[in-house]
């Protein structure tokens, strides 16, 4: 009986140090495997993504991501919130020009035709419905509507 009791226990501590080192430092393991990281890696991707866009002249981009107080992201935020800003700045770039210079509203709304083929505007990033109303929105700056792009800018503007 006591043969037995003295296996059980070794067991048990055997199980024990099994899961104590199961359950060791795996945090940051976990979170990247599940797809979340923290603020210093979306910056990154932000500036990087900034970098990578074509831009309206003048436009001055920023060197920081601010606003962000969360202690973790989704890995691929900052490609978004970049990816937003790039709408936002063409989107205001046809409505400054859409009546005075003709080539610059043109090339803003070529730009802007870019996005739904972006990865912010993918159905892994965005829901049909944010797609359909960017899809109008685009369709009425064509037709010379600004209403579309005004409604746009002051309900989801990042400034």
């Amino acid at each position: 009986m006591r043969k037995n009791m003295k296996i059980l226990v070794e067991l048990f501590l055997i199980m024990l140090c099994l899961f104590i080192s199961g359950c060791g430092n795996r945090e940051k393991d976990t979170k990247e495997a599940l797809g979340f990281t923290d603020f210093e890696n979306i910056e990154k991707e932000y500036l990087e993504t900034l970098e990578e866009l074509n831009w309206p002249e003048n436009m001055e981009l920023p060197t920081t991501m601010e606003g962000e107080t969360a202690d973790q992201f989704q890995i691929g935020y900052g490609v978004t919130r970049a990816s937003m800003l790039w709408e936002y700045a063409w989107e205001k770039e046809w409505l400054e020009t859409y009546t005075s210079d003709a080539d610059r509203a043109e090339r803003a709304l070529q730009e802007l035709e870019k996005a739904p083929e972006m990865l912010y505007m993918s159905p892994q990033k965005c829901d049909d419905a944010t797609r359909e109303y960017f899809k109008e929105n685009l369709e009425k700056a064509k037709l010379g509507d600004p209403s579309g792009f005004e409604e746009n800018i002051r309900l989801n503007a990042p400034e």
